[in-house]
C-alpha cells in the first residue's frame, strides 16, 4: 500500500510539473512579441520552439509514461480501450510538434508568413498536452490502482527512487 501511495505521489508531482511547463509554453505565446523591425522575432520563436521541444521531451520522460502505462498494458485488457485514447492524443500531438517544426523550418529560409497560425497551431498541441494529462489523472490513475498488482506497484515504486552513484 505504501508502495502505491509512493508511486501516486512521484507521478501527482509530475503531472503538475508538467502542467507548470505547459502553462509557461502558453504563457510565452501570449506574452511574447512575435514581431520586430525585420518581421518575425527569430529569438522569440526559437524560444518557443526550444520550450515546446522540452514539453514533449519532459512529457515522454515521465514515470507515468515509462512504467505505468507498460505496465497497465501488460497487466490488464480492460485498459484497452483507455491505452488507445491516450496513444490517440500522443499521436496527434506528436503530428501537431511535426507541423509545427514544419513551419519553423519554414520561417528560418524566410518562406514563412503567418505567425498566428504557428501560434495556434503551438496552442493546439498544448490543449492536446492538456487533454492528455486530464484523461491521465480522471481515469488512467483510478485505473492503474485498481489493476495493477502490489508488485507492479513496487517495481513502479523502486524506478521512481533517486538514482544514487556509489562511491567506491
Amino acid at each position: 500500500m505504501l508502495t502505491t501511495t509512493y508511486s501516486m505521489v512521484v507521478l501527482s508531482s509530475e503531472q503538475q510539473n508538467t502542467r507548470r511547463i505547459l502553462g509557461k509554453l502558453e504563457q510565452y505565446l501570449h506574452n511574447g512579441s512575435w514581431l520586430c523591425a525585420d518581421g518575425v522575432d527569430r529569438v522569440w520563436l526559437e524560444r518557443v520552439l526550444h520550450t515546446l521541444m522540452k514539453v514533449h521531451r519532459y512529457c515522454h520522460e515521465r514515470k507515468v509514461e515509462l512504467y505505468v502505462i507498460p505496465a497497465l498494458r501488460r497487466s490488464t485488457a480492460d485498459a484497452a480501450n483507455l491505452l488507445e485514447r491516450i496513444d490517440e492524443l500522443c499521436s496527434d500531438a506528436k503530428r501537431i510538434l511535426l507541423h509545427v517544426c514544419s513551419q519553423f523550418e519554414s520561417a528560418e529560409s524566410g518562406r514563412f508568413a503567418d505567425i498566428r497560425a504557428l501560434v495556434t497551431t503551438i496552442e493546439l498541441y498544448c490543449r492536446q498536452l492538456a487533454a492528455r494529462l486530464s484523461l491521465e489523472e480522471d481515469e488512467l490513475f483510478p485505473v492503474a490502482r485498481r489493476h495493477l498488482s502490489t508488485e507492479a506497484w513496487f517495481h513502479i515504486a523502486a524506478s521512481c527512487l533517486p538514482r544514487q552513484r556509489h562511491v567506491h
